[in-house]
């Protein structure tokens, strides 16, 4: 069984998913909650690239209005009792989970407490600017097995006492997404997007850092709306997660989209088609993960604003920009100018090969054997 709480982990977690079910041996079951509106996750799970038939799917109907601490604090027990009648209901041999995101400290005691083994992906890695930086490592500590992107990262898990069977190296398995580029064309651009593709061309995702539960998320995320539609002459601007603070930045992008200016495109998400677009912008601004993990497959240049991702692996295509609108400015420039985007073309992505899911798929299936009583791995000194 898999958990997906919104697009953020369902799309990256897709190409895993994806080959579960197409294995004979498995009885694959997708849970969805939290950010999925009106029962809107079966179309999400199909543009993931699961087939009906394939799997079976627990929508549990449970979605968070109030994107605030208060509304999190609300929805998590009830998250956490349904995933625990659905354990009983399932009885899995295993659940799979991607990241970070804050539900999962409601999903994943329900897993440990009813003596599930749980397959965490993407631990051991570190985002100091916000709360999911505690999730994942305290998730890490949950688990029984860690499917991680980097040699850094696997490293980290260790250093939290993981043996080494517990710890494979995958890759991160987003990436199998990026596999091909396929860019959009100019016809297709605008016939999806209702806009000429005119250069440069950038797309903006501000998330709230919530290491810090700032109170100013639309003001910050608005300078940097504003320096990126200054320097780009097409722009698509896409929502942010559902973390507290998102409605700050919800409505800053609203008043964007009804001002209709020409040039800007305000998606709450790319879905599906996030690769081809990934694959035809010029940049990418803002601090959303997917800058750190995947523009490098496809040679983009990122400007990477504030704290949100600060300690995280990246490429050398990525620019840290601290969150001040002349700085902001000075980065973009940097990112478009001939020379960075020639440098950014020799980029190889730390993250992986983008041929991950099948690994990730065979230490899942074949990982029934580690016991869940687990010992600590003491580390001395300068090891």
């Amino acid at each position: 069984m898999a958990f997906a709480g919104t697009r953020a982990d369902l799309f990256p977690l897709g190409p895993v998913l994806v080959a579960l079910a197409g294995n004979p041996e498995v009885e694959l079951h997708v849970a969805t909650a939290v950010g999925f509106p009106g029962r809107s996750a079966a179309d999400r799970l199909r543009e993931a690239g699961l087939a009906e038939g394939d799997f079976t799917h627990h929508d549990l109907d449970l979605y968070l209005h109030e994107a605030s601490a208060a509304g999190q604090q609300r929805l998590g027990p009830q998250l956490a009792a349904s995933v625990a009648g659905l354990l009983e209901q399932v009885r899995p041999d295993a659940v799979v989970v991607l990241g970070d995101r804050w539900e999962l400290l409601y999903v994943v005691p329900a897993v440990v407490i009813g003596g599930v083994r749980l397959v965490h992906l993407h631990g051991g890695e570190v985002t100091e600017g916000a709360l999911d930086e505690r999730v994942r490592h305290a998730v890490t500590k949950l688990a029984d097995q860690h499917c991680v992107s980097t040699a850094g990262a696997a490293r980290r898990v260790a250093q939290l006492g993981e043996s080494p069977e517990r710890i494979h190296q995958t890759g991160a398995p987003g990436l199998d997404r990026f596999a091909v580029r396929n860019p959009l064309t100019p016809a297709e651009f605008e016939l999806e997007f209702g806009q000429p593709l005119n250069r440069p061309l950038l797309m903006v995702t501000c998330h709230p850092t919530t290491a810090e539960m700032q109170s100013n998320a639309g003001e910050v995320a608005r300078n940097v709306f504003d320096e990126a539609l200054s320097a780009g002459a097409t722009v698509i601007l896409t929502y942010p997660g559902f973390d507290a603070g998102r409605d700050d930045i919800v409505a800053e992008l609203e008043d964007i989209a009804a001002a209709g200016t020409a040039g800007v495109i305000v998606r709450e998400s790319l879905g599906p088609l996030y690769p081809r677009v990934m694959a035809t912008i010029d940049a990418v601004i803002g601090n959303s993960s997917s800058g750190i993990l995947e523009a490098a497959s496809f040679s983009v240049p990122v400007v990477n604003v504030g704290d949100r991702q600060k300690g995280r692996e990246h490429g050398a295509n990525v620019i840290q920009c601290p969150e001040d609108r002349y700085e902001i400015r000075a980065s973009i420039e940097k990112a478009l100018s001939a020379e960075f985007r020639e440098m950014s073309r020799q980029v190889v992505n730390p993250y992986g090969d983008s041929h991950s899911a099948e690994r990730i798929a065979r230490v899942i299936v074949g990982g029934g054997n580690l016991p869940l009583t687990k010992a600590f791995i003491d580390i001395g000194a300068g090891e």
